[in-house]
């Protein structure tokens, strides 16, 4: 979704709708949901630390995966919370700190991960819960602008931490103040753990499951 859009002139659900629609199709054209391998992103020589530490909480890597447009890697995202779980509704339902850690393995705009992002909450929410979150989604949009672009290697962080909401951080400095509805973050974890995310093979690798086979799943 075109954050531009976003924060124009809004007349009304209607207006607002085929506004949303014209944005989520131009992020599906850019390709960011295209394949993603269930495999750690050790697999593509990065590492990450097996524990981070958050508002004084220790968390666990809990899995990672790689991110691709069409066969190019795009990124590297690990999952870090307060106790391993292969269970995306406990995950989601936690009011414990959480991170997403992503490392880039290729320049991009970091307005694509906001569209990837917006596309995301738009395909696992319910139409009121979508429109509760647009000032949320405006906020995140006004501090990606600031931020313009990614290179290969850097870091880029959406962390939650109680009674605060939700934090952008690139190469350890925050984008802007936190965001504080307390239910955009759990949307945001939504883009690759929800019904419908970004790869189910990336919603695997940060589960840390064993995709299901073939033959397995025509059983």
């Amino acid at each position: 979704m075109s954050f531009a859009l976003i924060k124009g002139r809004l007349s009304g659900p209607t207006l607002l709708t085929r506004r949303m629609l014209t944005g989520l199709t131009l992020a599906a054209g850019l390709g960011l949901s295209g394949t993603a391998g269930a495999v750690g992103a050790d697999s593509v020589g990065v590492s990450y630390p097996s524990t981070i530490r958050v508002e004084g909480q220790t968390l666990t890597l809990n899995g990672s995966g790689v991110a691709y447009r069409a066969l190019a890697k795009l990124y590297t995202v690990g999952l870090y919370l307060p106790a391993k779980t292969s269970d995306a509704k406990v995950v989601l339902d936690m009011s414990t700190p959480r991170q997403l850690r992503f490392v880039m393995l290729q320049g991009l705009r970091v307005d694509e991960i906001g569209k990837v992002i917006t596309r995301g909450i738009e395909l696992n929410s319910s139409r009121p819960e979508f429109f509760k979150l647009i000032p949320s989604i405006r906020a995140m949009g006004e501090q990606f602008a600031g931020i313009k672009r990614l290179n290969a290697g850097d870091v880029f962080v959406i962390e939650h931490v109680p009674q605060r909401g939700t934090l952008f951080i690139v190469n350890g400095q925050p984008a802007g103040l936190p965001i504080s509805e307390p239910l955009f973050y759990p949307a945001i974890l939504r883009t690759w753990l929800g019904p419908k995310p970004v790869t189910q093979d990336l919603k695997t690798a940060l589960l840390d499951q064993q995709p299901t086979g073939v033959l397995d799943a025509l059983e």
